[in-house]
């Protein structure tokens, strides 16, 4: 009796050590999981601006991941340059897969790395011609006195809008830049097209949350495990106000007004814009 017992304990040690084995080569089994782009719903500039496409050009995204158990997480999904995710309101958006080792993580960041468009430079001095015949039109403003010079003034004032126009048409046919954001704003029964380009070399780590807001993330290999990576124009834009945009300067194509905002013209709304893109972009795991 006593060798049938022995016989059993032995079984038993040798069973929890073999379930230890197969929990261990667990963590090494990948997770379903899938990351999609959103925007968030929240009006921007009370209802004003409306945000009709975000369109990114990432070159990778980088994934470091800490796990309680299972060693670290050291990923990254490469993108081709022409690649171009775009990201609208209230729509199912592009959904990017991964297979992530599963288990518990605390935390697990994903970095946008961005693929600024080298062929922006091509527009550098059509810009800084643009810009310097604004500096010398206000020149002229503050020499002139009759109404005759009025009239010079508004006709300059048309063609530079037109100038303007022609270089932001350019960049929405030739250039891919890293951030590219187009909305409409409306103010007074007017409407303005907005155009919002980034296009340097930059990189956003996003700590993930928990539905809780807590840095604790569960993967599990049984299950679909779902990303809501959210840009929030709402953020961005709570410094500007509409006298701020109504005050920026206009470009025109074929009779409708655009307002561009990049680091080059309308420099003080971008700066103030781009500050707080980075700052405000979340991912949820599992919400």
């Amino acid at each position: 009796m006593k060798r049938i017992n022995i016989r059993i304990e032995v079984l038993f040690t040798l069973l929890v050590i073999l379930l230890m084995g197969c929990t261990k080569d667990d963590y090494t089994l990948p997770a379903d999981f899938r990351l999609n782009f959103s925007i968030d719903e929240e009006p921007v500039i009370n209802g004003m601006l409306i945000i009709n496409t975000i369109s990114l050009r990432l070159k990778s995204i980088d994934i470091h991941g800490y796990r309680e158990t299972g060693g670290d997480v050291f990923l990254t999904r490469s993108f081709s340059p022409g690649d171009i995710h775009v990201i609208r309101p209230n729509k199912s958006n592009e959904t990017i897969k991964f297979d992530i080792p599963q288990g518990v993580y605390n935390p697990i960041s994903f970095s946008l790395v961005f693929q600024p468009d080298a062929k922006e430079k091509e527009l550098i001095e059509d810009i800084e011609e643009w810009l310097q015949d604004v500096e010398e039109e206000d020149d002229d403003d503050d020499d002139d006195d009759d109404d005759d010079d009025d009239d010079d003034d508004d006709d300059d004032l048309e063609e530079l809008q037109e100038d303007l126009g022609e270089i932001i048409e350019d960049y929405l046919e030739d250039i891919k830049p890293c951030i590219l954001v187009e909305g409409k704003f409306v103010n007074n029964l007017t409407t303005k097209n907005v155009i919002l380009v980034v296009n340097d070399p930059l990189t956003f780590q996003i700590l993930s949350q928990n539905r809780n807001g807590e840095l604790e993330v569960i993967l599990d290999k049984n299950i679909v495990n779902k990303g809501n990576l959210k840009f929030d124009p709402s953020y961005w834009f709570s410094v500007i106000t509409p006298e701020m945009l109504n005050g920026a300067f206009i470009g025109v194509i074929d009779d409708t007004d655009y307002i561009f905002l990049s680091k080059y013209i309308n420099s003080q709304i971008y700066n103030a814009v781009f500050n707080r893109i980075k700052e405000s972009t979340s991912i949820t795991i599992n919400e």
